[in-house]
């Protein structure tokens, strides 16, 4: 039935649309994760790639192959949010620590700013007594240590602490590189912003001068993605026509993410057209929310944003951004604002650039910046 989850679903496969955790399941991503592997043994790594490109997966399969001591935290709960509070990060390592087994938490005990509570960890984030992020960073190396074991601090989707108010984590983040044995991953969509959260070129940074390792997760080639959907489908013994699996790459590009959803929803619905649109509509409505996010904090430029991504739909120059701007406001527009909104675009990964030409970074973002009287005529693949 249209909706149910197939019964077969109680093992991993590569279209379910949960990020992957065994390396079996994993496609065609052997040399990012021996890269990422690679990076563990440095301070700092990047994980960079557009949104669904797979970097989640990555991560977890790492976590589950490597014997470290992991700290595992997910970014994306404050997406949308205008900022974010030290009491928000201190409560996430806090989860991230109780994930441990009992004996490695009584190994904070003592630590200023923590106590337990039973059997769990407790860290104070109010002013006085508050846990210091550099002291639990340095009990976690020396427990690591004791335990034979590499400490890897994970922060998935990292350009969101760039919404961190009343605190400047780069501090205790530089205190460690320099220090103690802890390794950070730092996952991130939207690279610019990974970038201007860390600073790594501005010379008033904690971080700035120090290297780090930066891994690259890119879109499925075409033969790729063909090869991706075709094998899908043959773990589940479906025999797809391979006129739709060429459509179905056509249409959605090659993010696995898009591709794994399409396959989801065949598994489905039996049926390639429905299965198509409703990935399309699907992916649309997250690239609306995402951009709703974006614009957190800008709701001053927020039409000069949508103008910007309509204007750069099949593509466009500086130039040409300008004057569409300039003809929707019938007013001069600063040179340096319309460099200013084009990078913020890029930075957040919804465009591209290709030489002179920024284009939408992919397909679906591409569909859902089409003005209202293209999407009425294009609501669904004919």
């Amino acid at each position: 039935m249209a909706g149910e989850v197939p019964s077969y679903w109680g093992c991993t496969l590569l279209f379910d649309p949960r990020p992957k955790e065994d390396p079996r399941d994993l496609f065609d991503r052997e040399e990012e994760l021996k890269a990422l592997r690679s990076g563990i043994n440095y301070p700092v790594t990047l994980l960079l790639g557009l949104r669904r490109s797979g970097k989640s997966s990555l991560v977890k399969v790492l976590m589950r192959q490597e014997d470290a001591l992991w700290v595992y935290l997910d970014m994306r709960k404050f997406e949308g949010r205008a900022y974010i509070t030290y009491r928000d990060l201190v409560q996430e390592l806090e989860g991230a620590i109780n994930s441990w087994p009992e004996r490695l938490r009584q190994a904070f005990r003592g630590l200023r700013g923590v106590r337990l509570a039973g059997v769990e960890v407790r860290l104070s984030w109010g002013p006085g007594d508050r846990a210091e992020i550099s002291d639990v960073l340095e009990r976690l190396s020396e427990v690591a240590e004791e335990e034979g074991r590499r400490p890897v601090v994970v922060f998935d989707e990292s350009q969101e602490l760039r919404r961190l108010k009343g605190y400047d984590l780069l501090y205790p983040i530089a205190y460690a590189y320099d220090n103690l044995r802890v390794r950070f991953i730092f996952t991130g969509s939207e690279v610019g912003m990974v970038y201007r959260f860390l600073r790594l070129n501005d010379p008033g940074s904690p971080l700035y001068g120090r290297a780090v390792t930066e891994v690259n997760v890119g879109p499925f080639s075409r033969g790729l993605s063909l090869e991706f959907l075709r094998r899908g489908f043959e773990e589940v013994g479906m025999k797809v026509p391979e006129a739709e699996v060429e459509e179905a790459y056509y249409s959605l590009g090659g993010i696995p993410g898009w591709l794994t959803y399409y396959g989801f929803y065949y598994m489905q619905l039996r049926d390639h057209r429905e299965a198509l649109n409703k990935t399309i509509s699907t992916g649309v409505e997250l690239v609306r929310q995402e951009f709703r996010s974006f614009l957190v904090g800008r709701e001053a430029a927020r039409e000069r944003y949508y103008t910007i991504m309509e204007a750069c739909r099949e593509g466009c120059t500086w130039s040409d951004v300008k004057r569409a701007l300039e003809a929707r406001e019938g007013a001069r527009v600063d040179d340096k604002q319309v460099t200013l909104l084009i990078r913020n675009l890029v930075d957040a990964s919804f465009l591209t650039r290709e030489g002179d030409l920024y284009r939408p970074a992919d397909v679906l973002i591409r569909r859902a910046f089409q003005r209202q009287g293209e999407r009425e005529a294009n609501s669904s693949v004919p």
